[in-house]
Parts: C-alpha cells; sequence; structure tokens
C-alpha cells in the first residue's frame, strides 16, 4: 500500500494537511453523479480537495477528480467545467479557482511539518507525525473554535514512537491497514 494524497487546508497563513475528520461530509463527489476510480496508488479515494478558511467561512478551492468509473463526462461543479488534473495525477479532472462555501459541521484534525520519528507508507499521514497541530471546529461552514493540540501530538509521538508505524506484533494487520485510511480521531490523535 501507499501513502494516501491528503485534503489541504489553507488556515491562518499555513497550508494544513487534514489528518482527521468528524462530522458531516466535506466533499463528495457521488452527490454530483461522479463514481469517481483512484487517481493511483496514492489516491484510493480518487479524489482530493484544497480547502480555505476565509475570515472564519470554510471554501471549497480546488478539486481534484478522477475518471468516472461508469465513463462518461465530468461533472460541472459550483459552475466550474473541469480542467486539466493536477500536475501529480494527470489522468483526473482539474477544477480551480472555486471559493464555494461548505457546510461543514463537525471538528477537523489539520497537522503541518514533518517529524523525524520514521516512515510511514500507509494510509493517511496521522496528526502525531506532524509538528503544528489545530483542531478546527465548525458549524455550517462556519469557524467556531479552534485548539492548538501540538503538544498532544508530541506526546503520542512519545508514547508510541516508531512502533506506532506498523501494527502491533499480536495485532491484526487488516484492521491497523483500515485504520490508517479511516481519518479518525482516534486513529490519528490516540488517547492513552
Amino acid at each position: 500500500m501507499t501513502s494516501q494524497m491528503p485534503d489541504l487546508v489553507r488556515f491562518r497563513g499555513t497550508e494544513f494537511i487534514v489528518t482527521a475528520v468528524d462530522g458531516t461530509v466535506l466533499f463528495d463527489p457521488q452527490a454530483y453523479g461522479h463514481r469517481p476510480v483512484p487517481l493511483g496508488s496514492a489516491c484510493w479515494r480518487g479524489f482530493f480537495c484544497e480547502y480555505t478558511v476565509n475570515g472564519d467561512r470554510l471554501e471549497l478551492t480546488t478539486v481534484c477528480l478522477g475518471p468516472s468509473d461508469g465513463g462518461g463526462r465530468p461533472p460541472v461543479l459550483f459552475g466550474t467545467k473541469p480542467g486539466r488534473a493536477s500536475r501529480i495525477f494527470r489522468s483526473g479532472h482539474g477544477y480551480t479557482g472555486l471559493a464555494a462555501p461548505v457546510a461543514f459541521t463537525g471538528r477537523l484534525l489539520l497537522g503541518d511539518g514533518h517529524v523525524a520519528v520514521g516512515y510511514l507508507n500507509m494510509g493517511f499521514r496521522p496528526a502525531w507525525l506532524c509538528a503544528e497541530v489545530v483542531e478546527a471546529h465548525f458549524t455550517d461552514g462556519v469557524l467556531t473554535a479552534e485548539h492548538d493540540r501540538s503538544a498532544a501530538a508530541a506526546e503520542v509521538r512519545d508514547r508510541l514512537g516508531e512502533a506506532g508505524l506498523r501494527p502491533r506484533d499480536d495485532g491484526d494487520r487488516g484492521a491497523w491497514i483500515d485504520r490508517t485510511f479511516s481519518l479518525s480521531f482516534d486513529y490519528s490523535l490516540p488517547t492513552p
């Protein structure tokens, strides 16, 4: 398996990766009649997005969407026709320059900065492998609270070390793989 292409959020002047989502759906291509196929081994979902917190509003700014599993034309998203895909995945469709409001209610765990613990080549990068971690709460797409979780991530790093980068010897390897792809808070920033 391969590390997955994360969604990005521009927040307070920093480009963060989304390490966990707890709440309503951020973006679902099937809501637009499109079932994307994987863009490659690094994007099994078949899409990835970029968001911006503009003032206190969450907006979708970019979408890279894989081809539909049924063929056919890609959808028009938020009045924008598809263009060229990203420089990373050339087989998909790109939508840039969007400023589409996202009515997300819930919390996002955002991470930035690499820390030297070891190498994880599976699923989505958890927050505890990031130097800066922010938990952002939204109601109907409006930022309602933010919390610095960097110290909590450092504590998890100290507790897990390299052992957190692989399944336990006595553990279920399949369940561990599923967790790495989950974008859950329990995986991304586990409590003791």
